[in-house]
């Protein structure tokens, strides 16, 4: 296989990684590069369209990290019961000692813009 192909391929491979993955930040980077290398591979073949369209995706990649970096992060902490449903079924996945904590404490959680980042288990 002529290593253009290998590489189209690999830009390719990166792009599909980056769209299934539901964190936006590395799913931008990883979507960038992989646009970048394919749109590279397109002008290489020559193949107009497939580089214009892949670095206007650059293009997107980069004004949405630019945002996501720019914008301040709203920092912020709640507190919520050990047994709140949020904490139990989905905090929990994230953190799985919250399973382990007694039913009458209550966690803090710090958030990062609407993204849970830390915690802290709270006696009662």
């Amino acid at each position: 296989m002529p290593l253009v192909e290998i590489y189209g391929y690999a830009g390719s491979v990166l792009i599909a990684l980056s769209l299934m993955m539901s964190n936006i930040i590395p799913l931008r980077w990883i979507n960038l590069v992989g646009a970048a290398i394919f749109s590279t591979y397109g002008l290489v073949i020559h193949a107009w369209p497939v580089a214009v369209l892949n670095g206007f995706i650059v293009l997107i990649d980069i004004y949405h990290l630019w945002h996501i970096y720019r914008t301040p992060k709203d920092v912020r902490k709640t507190r919520l019961k050990a047994t709140n449903p949020y904490v139990t079924d989905i905090l929990a996945l994230q953190w799985p000692q919250l399973k382990q904590i007694s039913e009458q404490s209550q966690v803090e959680v710090t958030f990062h813009g609407n993204e849970p980042k830390d915690f802290q288990v709270l006696a009662s």
